[in-house]
C-alpha cells in the first residue's frame, strides 16, 4: 500500500490532480424562450452574502444549477463583461476592450458603442463588436426566432442583442425607454411599445413624484447603516441616503439633470428595466413564436449604487433586495406565458468596496488618485527623455497608450522609461507591455482560477485597441477620489478575483437544484444555451457544459 501511495504520489507530482470528469444531467426541454440576465458589478461575494435573505426572483433562481463563475479577461468592466456572455468570446475577440479606448488614428477616445462615420453623436450600435451573438446565432438557424434586448444602458443591451436583434432598448435621460436605427430596427412597430411604456410612466409620475427609495428597509441594510468618510466625501450611510425619498415635483422635473441622476442610482431603476421587459413579451409574443426566442435584459443600478457608495453599505442590500423582488415579478410573468422557458443570470463583472470600508473589514486597501498618477509618470518622463509634451494617455490607469505619432526609437524609449518607473511605484504589482501581453496565452483548457496575470490581461488584449502598457495595480486599490456627491466611492476593473468572480445561474421548471463546485466562464454560457437549443455553435472561447445540457454535441465549443 505504501508502495502504492508513492507511486500515486509522483504521478500527482508530475502531471496534477486528477479531476472528476463533468457530470452530464439529463438535458432540459427545449425552450420555447431563452431568458438571459445580468447584473451589473453583481459580485459572486456580494450573491453569497445576500443569498440567505433572498425571497424572490433571485431564491429561485439560486435553486437552480449554481456555479461560481469568472470573466476571465483583465478588462473587468461593463462593455467588455457583457460582450463575453452571449458571444462565447473573450474581449480579445470580441474587440471589446474597455467601456471606452484610444484610437491613434484620430488621438481620440471611442466610446464601445458610439458608431463612427455619422452626423449623429448619439448614434449607438453593434459595429465594434466583431463577433456575433447567441441571438444572431438562433437568427441564422431559425429565422422566425425573435431577439429582444433591454437594459438601462446602452451598451448592456446592445452587448448582448448583437447584430441582428428585432430591437433593442435602453434607458435615455428625459426620454425613456429608446432605440438607434444603428442597433437594430427603428421602424414604428419597434418605437411604439416604449413610447407607450414612457407615456404612461410620466403621466404617473407627473401625476405623482416617485419615491425613488423605499420606507420599508429591511433590518438587515437598516444594521449597515453608518456615517462614512469617502476619500474627501463625507455620506451619512442611511437610506435614503442623503436625499429625501421624495422627488420635489414640477411641470419640467422629468427631464431634470437632478432627476435623471437620483433615478439612475436608486432601487427603482431596476423594476422600470423589468416593467418594460414585461411589457415587450406580450408585444413580441416571445416564446409563442416559430422558433426559440431570446429575451436579454441587464439591470444596471447595483453598479451605480455601488459606485455611489460602495457595496458594503446600506444602500447596496436595499439595492439587492429590489433586484430579488424585481426578478420575481419577472418569473411569475415568465410562468404564466404557459410555455417552456430557460433563465441564465450572470454578471459583466464583480467589485470591490470603497478602500476606506475595505481597511475597516481588515482588507489592506489604498486610494489611487488616476488624474495624478498619470500626470506623475508624465512628469518623469518629459524629465528624463527631455520632451516638452505628455507621452502618455490614458482613461484607465491601467491601460496606458503611448502617444507620440510614427517615431518608433522613440515610443520604445517611453515604453522602457515608463515601465522602469511603474515597477517602482508602490500602488503597482505588475506591468507588462503589448508584446509580452500578446504572447502570454493561456495553455488550452487551462483552469480558469489558474490564469497568470498576464495571461488575464491577454484575454482582453486586442493589438488595434489595446493600451501599450498594461499596469495591474495592488489588490484592493479603489481608483478615484471622490471630492463630491456623485463622484465614485468605488469601482471594479482590476484583473483581481474579486473583479473577475460572479455567479452564473441555470434555472427551468424541474431543474434539478445543485451547487456545482468546478469553476467556469462566463464564455461558457453562450455555448451551452445554443446546445440546449440545437443551434450549430461557430468557433467561441467557451465550453458547452454537460452538468447543464446534457450531453454536448460536436463542435458545441471547444474541447471539454
Amino acid at each position: 500500500m505504501r508502495r502504492l501511495n508513492r507511486v500515486m504520489g509522483l504521478i500527482l507530482a508530475a502531471t496534477g490532480p486528477f479531476l472528476p470528469a463533468p457530470a452530464i444531467a439529463a438535458p432540459p426541454p427545449a425552450p420555447r424562450l431563452i431568458v438571459a440576465i445580468s447584473v451589473d458589478q453583481f459580485a459572486d461575494a456580494l450573491f453569497e452574502r445576500y443569498r440567505p435573505g433572498f425571497t424572490g426572483g433571485l431564491a429561485r433562481l439560486a435553486r437552480g444549477i449554481a456555479f461560481t463563475g469568472y470573466q476571465s479577461h483583465a478588462a473587468t468592466e461593463t462593455c467588455p463583461g457583457h460582450s463575453t456572455i452571449l458571444t462565447g468570446r473573450h474581449p480579445a475577440a470580441t474587440g471589446i476592450v474597455a467601456n471606452t479606448w484610444f484610437d491613434r488614428a484620430t488621438g481620440s477616445s471611442i466610446y464601445c458603442v458610439s458608431v463612427r462615420g455619422t452626423a449623429d453623436p448619439d448614434a449607438r450600435g453593434p459595429q465594434n463588436l466583431r463577433v456575433d451573438t447567441l441571438g444572431d446565432w438562433l437568427k441564422r438557424a431559425e429565422p422566425g426566432a425573435r431577439v429582444v434586448a433591454v437594459s438601462g444602458k446602452d451598451r448592456a443591451a446592445i452587448m448582448m442583442a448583437g447584430h441582428h436583434a428585432d430591437a433593442v432598448y435602453w434607458w435615455n435621460d428625459g426620454v425613456g425607454f429608446t432605440t438607434s436605427p444603428f442597433a437594430g430596427p427603428a421602424t414604428p412597430a419597434v418605437l411604439a411599445p416604449a413610447q407607450a411604456f414612457n407615456g404612461t410612466l410620466f403621466a404617473r409620475w407627473r401625476a405623482q413624484p416617485p419615491a425613488l427609495w423605499p420606507a420599508d428597509v429591511p433590518a438587515t441594510c437598516r444594521a449597515l447603516e453608518k456615517p462614512e468618510s469617502f476619500g474627501r466625501l463625507a455620506v451619512s450611510g442611511r437610506v435614503p441616503p442623503d436625499a429625501s425619498t421624495q422627488v420635489e415635483g414640477g411641470p419640467d422635473f422629468l427631464a431634470r439633470t437632478d432627476f435623471q441622476d437620483q433615478l439612475r442610482v436608486s432601487p427603482l431603476f431596476d423594476p422600470l428595466t423589468v416593467d418594460f421587459a414585461d411589457q415587450l413579451i406580450d408585444r413580441y409574443r416571445l416564446g409563442h413564436g416559430p422558433a426559440t426566442d431570446l429575451l436579454a435584459i441587464s439591470l444596471s443600478t447595483t453598479d451605480y449604487i455601488a459606485h455611489r457608495y460602495g457595496n458594503g453599505g446600506a444602500e447596496t442590500c436595499v439595492q439587492v433586495a429590489a433586484v430579488d423582488r424585481a426578478l420575481g415579478t419577472l418569473l411569475a410573468k415568465l410562468d404564466g406565458l404557459g410555455v417552456p422557458y430557460l433563465v441564465v443570470l450572470t454578471a459583466d463583472h464583480g467589485g470591490s468596496d470603497a478602500a476606506e470600508r475595505a481597511r475597516e473589514n481588515g482588507a489592506t486597501a489604498q486610494r489611487l488618485d488616476p488624474a495624478a498618477f498619470v500626470g506623475a509618470l508624465n512628469e518623469h518622463l518629459k524629465a528624463a527623455l527631455g520632451l516638452g509634451f505628455d507621452p502618455v494617455v490614458a482613461d484607465d490607469p491601467q491601460q496606458l497608450v503611448i502617444n507620440v505619432g510614427p517615431d518608433e526609437a522613440l515610443r520604445a524609449r517611453v515604453r522602457d522609461a515608463a515601465v522602469a518607473w511603474l515597477k517602482t511605484r508602490p500602488e503597482v504589482d505588475a506591468v507588462f507591455t503589448a508584446a509580452e501581453t500578446a504572447a502570454a496565452v493561456p495553455a488550452p483548457n487551462k483552469p480558469v482560477t489558474d490564469l497568470t496575470l498576464d495571461e488575464r490581461f491577454h484575454e482582453s488584449y486586442d493589438p488595434e485597441r489595446s493600451g501599450d502598457i498594461q499596469v495591474a495595480l495592488r489588490p484592493n486599490t479603489t481608483v478615484g477620489m471622490p471630492r463630491g456627491v456623485g463622484d465614485y466611492v468605488a469601482g471594479h476593473g482590476s484583473p483581481w478575483d474579486y473583479d473577475r468572480r460572479v455567479p452564473i445561474l441555470f434555472w427551468w421548471s424541474g431543474v434539478p437544484a445543485e451547487r456545482r463546485r468546478e469553476p467556469i466562464e462566463t464564455v461558457d454560457i453562450a455555448p451551452t444555451l445554443a446546445a440546449i437549443a440545437h443551434v450549430p455553435v461557430p468557433v467561441v472561447d467557451g465550453r458547452c457544459l454537460p452538468a447543464v445540457a446534457g450531453p454536448c454535441p460536436a463542435g458545441a465549443g471547444r474541447s471539454q
